[in-house]
């Protein structure tokens, strides 16, 4: 497979971190990902936003969730209106915050699986920005109890935001532009990804040159097949690690053939060795 560089963006050190930002972008951002899950709920501006090779039209209110390693981007001019607030969240806080019958991953889960990123509250749209809101009003206080409010605002808003998908109280938005052949492969490397994967097989699977799907890939998403799928496999690993996977197992059970070149990959992305995840 080809080989480019790509790039991550943005850095949780705590469990979770809530941003409401006014200012319009000042230059345009390029493709990228987090090693952290994301939701940002749209204020108001002018606004689409591209995840994973779709594009999203906003209006006010909508929420955008982005699944740790999800590829994606704000499409905004430079110096148009764009208010938001942006919610980091640590994938290890929900496993550790969550129970048995309430997977706080969940929503993620269902918005990597099913390509739906974003959702329209209507009527949920003043519970649901209630939350984050009083969650900002906590990160500036110093009252009591403040850390153990905080962390009940974040998991009453992703509960709301999963009661919501579940009940269809949220509507999911169609993307209005996107290649669909890429799309449709990004969707089959999500569910074949622990696989045997190859450039050629790949062309073969959607009847196209494989020439032709690289540089088409690399022209919606910003990154090349190959680290594509070697950054999904290494999130995937890391997960499976921190869940108390034995490393070796997490490296084969995750697609890698080869635990070396595996931990050099896995210190390149998270500056630290597999065994750390632990």
């Amino acid at each position: 497979m080809e080989q480019q560089n790509y790039e991550q963006r943005g850095y949780l050190h705590e469990d979770f971190r809530l941003f409401h930002l006014e200012e319009a972008m000042t230059a345009p951002v390029d493709w990228h990902y987090h090693t952290f899950h994301k939701i940002i709920a749209f204020l108001s501006g002018s606004a689409s936003y591209g995840i994973e090779g779709k594009s999203y039209v906003l209006e006010a209110g909508d929420l955008i969730l982005v699944p740790s390693g999800c590829i994606h981007r704000p499409e905004i001019a430079p110096g148009a209106p764009y208010e938001r607030i942006i919610l980091y969240i640590s994938p290890e806080f929900l496993r550790t915050a969550g129970t048995p019958d309430c997977d706080l991953e969940a929503c993620f889960a269902k918005a990597q699986a099913e390509f739906m990123f974003v959702l329209r509250p209507g009527a949920e749209r003043r519970t649901l920005l209630g939350a984050l809101l009083a969650l900002e009003r906590e990160q500036s206080s110093q009252a009591f109890g403040r850390t153990l409010l905080e962390r009940a605002l974040v998991l009453q808003f992703l509960i709301g935001v999963r009661r919501g998908m579940e009940e269809n109280r949220l509507e999911a938005i169609r993307s209005t532009a996107c290649d669909e052949k890429v799309v449709a492969i990004l969707q089959y490397l999500s569910a074949h990804l622990t696989e045997e994967l190859s450039i050629d097989e790949l062309a073969g699977q959607f009847y196209i040159s494989k020439y032709h799907m690289m540089r088409r890939f690399k022209e919606e998403t910003g990154y090349t097949i190959h680290n594509y799928v070697v950054t999904k496999r290494l999130m995937l690993a890391r997960d499976r690690i921190s869940a108390g996977v034995p490393v070796g197992e997490a490296c084969y059970a995750c697609g890698f053939r080869d635990y070396s070149a595996f931990a050099r990959a896995y210190k390149k992305l998270f500056s630290a060795s597999p065994r750390s995840a632990k």
